[in-house]
C-alpha cells in the first residue's frame, strides 16, 4: 500500500495567530495543531474547499484552519476564531 504521509508546514503568520488564539484557548489550540497532525499522517483532506484555488477550510471545534495542499505538503495558511467568524475571508 503507498505511502499517504504528507509533510506538514505553517507560515509565520498562521502561528502568530495560533498563539495568539492558544492564549484564550489553550485546549483548542492543541486540537487544531493534533488534528492538522492527524490529517497529514492520513492523506485525506478534511473540511471544504475554498474560492481561493488549492486553500481548503476545516474548522477544528473552536479553531478554524485554512491550509494548502500540493499533494506531499499541508501548508496552514491562516488560524482564526471559528466562533466569531462570519465571512470567510478566502
Amino acid at each position: 500500500m503507498p505511502e499517504h504521509r504528507r509533510r506538514l508546514t505553517w507560515r509565520d503568520r498562521a502561528l502568530k495567530e495560533l498563539e495568539d488564539l492558544a492564549d484564550v484557548m489553550p485546549a483548542a489550540a492543541l486540537t487544531a495543531v493534533e488534528a492538522m497532525e492527524r490529517m497529514a499522517s492520513t492523506g485525506f483532506n478534511y473540511g471544504r474547499a475554498t474560492s481561493e484555488p488549492g486553500v481548503w477550510y476545516f474548522p477544528t471545534g473552536k479553531i478554524g484552519i485554512y491550509y494548502a495542499d500540493d499533494g506531499t505538503t499541508l501548508t496552514v495558511q491562516a488560524t482564526v476564531d471559528a466562533r466569531r467568524l462570519r465571512e470567510l475571508p478566502y
